[in-house]
């Protein structure tokens, strides 16, 4: 009867058994150094201890701003899996309230933890004054503290702004990747040369100042090419041609195009000055392009590249064209009448004719060329639908490129962008090149198939293909080859072609990630641990 009461290898409930486990949340942001991601740690370490709770899912946003949940991956990532039932714990321990978010709209930071709620799991705040046990006092101390939150965000931006515009006005860079032809130079309190950064580096003591300087002889000559050539009557597409023709490497390590010399020719910065506050997005929201009269600049703060004659001649054609501008209906008048003249009309085929807008000014004004078409009633020939998808495929890529380097820490974050898609940079001096392939249909064999094609500049590395699935909206499945495998012209590949050609495929990002971790290891020096 003794061993009767006795339950041998008593094991709890299942439910139970998870509201013993729990998930740890950790973000630090740039701004606040003393909430480290190992303090944080250490701290939600002992609420565990104390409260007997097993910590085996970790969560983490570093150097992310909690003002939005736009790229917080670690956030993300924890409600999808509390809403997908792929959850196996009963809380998430968090810091304090400010971890979890400075939402300027403190409805948002609670709708996160309320998805929490609905799913069965806890919200705790370990170093917070109260219990989050869902009483009414709790529910006022987390507003405030949400209030608190937001509000000490604002207070920060506007003491950063404030100081940040006394530097620039003393003529120090306040800024991050200067235009082509220019560098950063850091100096020390007293003065001191400590070296140039490169791209992607940044000055780690606050008593430490960037000047902007004068790049090397050879781009200083192209920038005042540029200048001159646009003065003397050269259009920003035909200057960009001629770059690319050239074979002349730019700061971005992408083809030249008409943007980035517009950029360039409205660049004060050629002329000596540095100029703070063009642009402006208060606490991530939208970008707002400010007035001259609030631009802060920094006179004479570098050495002068373009003389200042030339700067002025090409803001004065710059304002003309802009006076000038043809209005929308005088422009499809212009369109209407060249496709009547040609008979055709084509990006190539707008810019061949002297005197006629640019493809580039139909496609800023209307979107796209395929608007301007439209709107005259011209129907290309062939099929152009995928031009209405681009956008779709530039975000996979992007989503998939950050997905990848927040998991591989030794692959660079900035994504290199191409043509043919975009890369990413990896500490041994290779790179990942990523490429989304869209379905269509072969005609011939009835069957859905995708044209493979390597890009026009191939680099060392990894290239992964992404296949899109038959409506072009979710990807298929990721192919993984060497670059140099890419075939040089365009390939049609089947189902059959990809079983047979590439064996080495994955059915989720997650998948592909763990595929490339691994395959990262197998280099020397770059093993993951």
């Amino acid at each position: 009867m003794g061993t009767a009461l006795t339950v041998p290898n008593a094991r709890l409930p299942r439910r139970r058994e998870r509201e013993l486990r729990a998930a740890q949340y950790v973000r630090m942001s740039t701004d606040r150094q003393q909430y480290s991601i190992a303090n944080q740690m250490a701290v939600i370490a002992g609420y565990a201890a104390e409260h007997r709770l097993t910590i085996v899912r970790t969560y983490i946003d570093e150097g992310i701003s909690g003002l939005r949940i736009n790229n917080r991956l670690g956030l993300i990532g924890l409600i999808n899996d509390v809403q997908s039932g792929a959850a196996d714990f009963g809380n998430v321990l968090v810091r304090d309230v400010s971890r979890w978010g400075r939402f300027q709209d403190t409805d948002e930071s609670a709708y996160y933890e309320f998805i929490c709620k609905l799913a069965g799991v806890k919200v705790l705040y370990c170093a917070e004054v109260f219990e989050n046990d869902g009483s009414p006092m709790s529910g006022l101390w987390k507003n405030m503290k949400r209030l608190m939150a937001a509000e000490t965000s604002r207070d920060q931006s506007a003491k950063v702004f404030a100081g940040q515009s006394r530097i620039a006005g003393l003529g120090y860079w306040v800024g991050g990747r200067p235009g082509f032809g220019l560098r950063r130079e850091l100096i020390d309190s007293t003065g001191k040369s400590r070296g140039f950064l490169e791209t992607g580096q940044q000055k780690t003591l606050q008593t430490d100042r960037v000047l902007l300087r004068a790049g090397p002889p050879d781009e200083i000559a192209i920038v005042r090419w540029i200048f001159e050539s646009f003065v003397g009557g050269r259009e920003e597409t035909a200057i960009a041609r001629e770059l690319n023709a050239r074979g002349v490497a730019n700061h971005r390590r992408v083809p030249w195009n008409h943007q980035m010399i517009g950029r360039m020719l409205r660049n004060e910065n050629y002329t000596g000055n540095t100029v703070y506050f063009r642009t402006s997005n208060y606490l991530r929201g939208r970008r707002i392009f400010n007035t001259k009269a609030k631009w802060i600049r920094g006179v004479d703060a570098l050495e002068q590249i373009v003389p200042r004659n030339v700067f002025d001649a090409a803001q004065r054609i710059i304002e003309r064209r802009i006076r000038q501008r043809l209005s929308s209906d005088e422009l499809l008048k212009k369109l209407r009448v060249l496709q009547h003249r040609l008979g055709t009309l084509s990006h190539n085929a707008i810019n061949r004719v002297k005197g006629a807008p640019s493809a580039d000014l139909y496609e800023r004004r209307f979107g796209s060329l395929r608007n301007a078409y439209a709107l005259i009633g011209y129907v290309p020939d062939g099929d152009y639908s995928y031009l209405e998808t681009r956008g779709e495929r530039i975000s996979l890529i992007k989503q998939l490129a950050a997905e990848i380097a927040t998991a591989l820490p030794n692959v660079d974050p900035d994504l290199i962008a191409e043509r043919a898609g975009g890369c990413l940079a990896v500490k041994d001096g290779s790179f990942i090149s990523l490429r989304v392939v869209r379905s269509w249909k072969h005609s011939q064999r009835h069957c859905s198939a995708w044209t493979l094609r390597r890009g026009s500049k191939t680099r060392p590395g990894t290239a992964v293909v992404v296949r899109l699935d038959e409506q072009n909206k979710h990807p298929l499945d990721y192919i993984v080859v060497p670059a140099g495998s890419l075939p040089e012209r365009p390939l049609i590949m089947t189902d059959a072609v990809v079983r047979k050609r590439y064996r080495l495929r994955f059915k989720t990002a997650a998948e592909l990630i763990h595929g490339l971790k691994r395959k990262l290891a197998r280099k020397p020096g770059l093993s993951h641990h």
